[in-house]
């Protein structure tokens, strides 16, 4: 094959392959597979030529594209590497035959993002998605090889798309397009790749946890384990020797070794959630095993150094409590090394109805526009559980019929009317008692920066109770529960 480059006016592949190629089974399945990964994308497949006297300075583009410099992909040619164009962000993924010793250039894969409405900006790809676009570029390289000229195929790639769809099922998946939830995005994939300490800020519900395994399935980390340990659900005396593990005979009970969760997460992540509720004693503990790498299982006499990557996510103020002495000053800037602030669902209500169709396909078209209207402006105080629950709930109520305003909650009726309630205003008299009750009980832990103990606390039940309540609206994963 000759030299290739950028300086001819592209060719769409897909006229000079045969019908049978482009409608077979390895073909159209790799484009359902772009297509599912990132549906607000659009692709293009074309083909490089021999030089030939387009001038470089020239802007052209594939059909349905917005315009761009052939420089970009004569770089992406001639490299052999991925090229995003910064003037509208085409990405350009060279399609290369790993077969031949030159790594010849098949074709090049394009991809462009549709357009925000509003703004009409074509956003940043994030390095997540271009990861999809690369694997795909390079299984259509061995489908389409044989059917170019001078070029030879051998021994086809072995499970390109299926290691690749095994990588998307481990990525948690975030729904929506709104500017905050891609700011979030840009901020993981940007982070993912260090070892540096990630606290994660926000309110219950906004899906922290999310946000900590993608952190850790985007990182050098992803093959090993990512463990998750919620630190408001354990007793204080039992959170140390699920941290750290204990030796046989070392508290009554303890009738056989236990590795900690810091012990098996060796290698990998280790997710600390709701670190704000973990108790002053066990937080010097903890802060040992940061500066040191190493520790001691309960009972035990001799360290052990594991090497964990640390996430950890509060739904508190931990400046604040630093300030009042209930959190360790030199604890929070060790964990605090970067910060991402998971956003409120009331922060990107433009997502809502996405997140709707997700949680219940097929659930969105039922919805009037009034009842869209109501969930816009209801303030969401459990956010995306809440949602989920909620949706859940009138998908089996509604028996596939229209969800209008009065089929929904009155909490979010009175939303739409704006009469929301405060504590000081009279509740509507057509409000249920479970729905005051609920009301309250998220204002109080509103009140209290989610300190689910002082919360409890304070409307007089018990935290065991707390968190079944919580559980019932939908705002708490039953994993999350207390182990009293």
């Amino acid at each position: 094959m000759g030299s290739t480059s950028a300086l001819q006016i592209l060719r769409k592949l897909s006229t000079e392959i045969p019908y049978s190629v482009k409608k077979g089974e390895e073909f159209t399945e790799t484009l359902s597979f772009l297509h599912q990964q990132l549906p607000f994308a659009k692709f293009a497949i074309a083909k490089a030529t021999p030089a030939g006297e387009l001038p470089p300075d020239q802007y052209f583009a594939a059909p349905g594209f917005p315009l761009f410099n052939p420089r970009s992909l004569d770089t992406a040619i001639r490299s052999r590497q991925s090229q995003v164009e910064t003037f509208n962000q085409v990405l350009m993924v060279p399609c290369l035959n790993p077969q031949t010793v030159e790594n010849e250039v098949v074709g090049v894969l394009l991809a462009t993002h549709i357009p925000h409405e509003s703004t009409k900006v074509h956003h940043t790809w994030l390095q997540s998605e271009l990861l999809m676009v690369e694997v795909a570029a390079q299984e259509l390289a061995r489908i389409l090889a044989p059917h170019l000229p001078g070029l030879t195929l051998g021994s086809p790639l072995k499970n390109t798309v299926n290691r690749a769809r095994g990588f998307s099922n481990q990525l948690p998946n975030f729904i929506g397009q709104s500017e905050r939830l891609k700011a979030v995005l840009q901020m993981i994939d940007r982070v993912a790749p260090t070892t540096a300490s990630v606290l994660i800020l926000g309110e219950s519900g906004t899906g922290k946890e999310l946000v900590a395994r993608r952190l850790h399935a985007l990182s050098l980390r992803s093959e090993a384990p990512f463990v998750a340990i919620n630190c408001g659900a354990i007793t204080e005396s039992l959170l140390e020797s699920e941290l750290f593990g204990h030796e046989k005979g070392s508290f009554t009970g303890a009738s056989v070794l236990k590795k900690g969760l810091v012990e098996i997460a060796n290698g990998g992540t280790l997710f600390l959630d709701e670190i704000g509720e973990m108790p002053l004693a066990l937080q010097a503990k903890l802060l040992r095993f940061l500066q040191e790498g190493d520790f001691y299982r309960v009972g035990g006499k001799e360290p052990i150094h594991v090497d964990v990557r640390i996430i950890s996510a509060t739904n508190r103020d931990l400046e604040n409590e630093v300030r009042l002495s209930k959190f360790r000053e030199d604890l929070y800037y060790r964990l605090n090394t970067i910060s991402i602030k998971s956003p409120a669902l009331r922060e990107r209500k433009e997502d809502i109805a996405a997140l709707v169709e997700y949680f219940s396909p097929g659930t969105l078209k039922l919805f009037t526009p009034e009842a869209l209207d109501a969930f816009r402006s209801y303030s969401w105080p459990g956010n995306i559980r809440e949602l989920q629950n909620i949706v859940e709930r009138l998908r089996i109520l509604s028996g596939g019929t229209s969800i209008g305003l009065n089929e929904l909650p009155h909490s979010i009726k009175n939303a739409k009317q704006g009469l929301e309630m405060n504590l000081n205003a009279a509740p509507p008299v057509e409000m249920t008692l479970d729905d005051l009750e609920r009301i309250h009980i998220l204002r109080c832990l509103n009140h209290f920066e989610g300190n689910k103990t002082r919360a409890a606390q304070s409307l007089g039940i018990t935290i065991k109770t707390l968190y079944n309540k919580l559980h019932r609206y939908g705002i708490l994963e039953k994993a999350e529960e207390p182990k009293l």
